[in-house]
This record gives structure tokens, sequence and C-alpha cells, in this order.
């Protein structure tokens, strides 16, 4: 299989709140994949004068098959733990909003399509569960969502 013969990988992720650099590694069926992201902005035109977002990933590979020389998929379970923060803009206010910070799980499936045996994307459906310790009351500091995500990778041994 072209998942297991080029077990390396490095790419970006993009989705929310967790999006960055990725570095992607598999060992058998299993794959850990760290991701970070950070922007800081000192204009105020931007969304967020600083954001960033910290994770960790397992994968377990359910099905996987290579249908010819150029193309390949598998078919995962994904877990994922990340820390995510950011310091946004109020248009209102014309000024910044204190800092916000959020624990957030994720669970559920990805499909990771290989192009030429190097090139590949992977479409996740996780659902988030997510927790701001910066709120100060419940249930407004919890929040579950469904989150796809996407990616890009370059596979290398």
């Amino acid at each position: 299989m072209t998942y297991e013969e080029y077990p390396y990988a490095i790419g970006v992720v993009f989705s929310e709140p967790v999006w960055g650099l990725s570095y992607h590694q598999r060992f058998g069926d299993n794959a850990l994949q760290g991701t970070l992201g950070i922007s800081y902005y000192p204009n105020p035109t931007y969304q967020a004068q600083l954001a960033y977002s910290i994770a960790v990933d397992y994968q377990r590979t359910i099905f996987g098959a290579d249908f010819n020389r150029f193309l390949g998929a598998q078919l995962y379970l994904d877990a994922y733990l990340a820390h995510t923060g950011e310091t946004a803009y109020n248009w209102e206010t014309y000024t910044y909003d204190p800092f916000e910070a959020q624990i957030v799980a994720g669970v559920g499936f990805g499909v990771e399509a290989i192009f030429f045996q190097y090139f590949s994307v992977p479409v996740e459906f996780i659902y988030s569960f997510s927790y701001s310790p910066t709120e100060d009351s419940f249930p407004s500091n919890v929040s579950v969502d469904l989150v796809p995500r996407i990616g890009l990778r370059f596979r290398f041994k």
C-alpha cells in the first residue's frame, strides 16, 4: 500500500478551530500527526491580533487500497486533542477583546486520497468538543460541533 510505503508526510491542515502546518508519521495501521498554526497581526484590519492552534491526532486505518500506480486511498478513524487561543478585534468598540482559549477534543473519520504516491488530500469529518477555560459560566464555555477538516500532504520515506 502506498500509505505504508511512504510513512512520513508534511503538509497543512485547514479547519475550525485547528489549522496550521502538520507532520504525519505512520506506525503500521496507526499514525500520529502534529499540527501547529500561529498568526500575529498588529494591524486591526484583520480578524484577530493573535491566533494559534496546537493539536495532536491519532489515526487508525480501517481500509486502504491502491487502485493503480497513480491513485490510492485509505479510510481511517481519527481522534485529536488541541489547544487554541486568540485575541479577537472588536469592530464595534475598535479595541481588542480579552484573550480567549479553548481545549478541544474530537473524534470522527477521514478519507485520504493519494495521488502519484507522494501527494495526498485527507478529508475528515470530526465531532469536536470544546471547553473554554476563559469563559466563566456554564454552558457558554462548552460547545459540540461537527467540523469538516481538509489537508494537503507530501508523503516520503
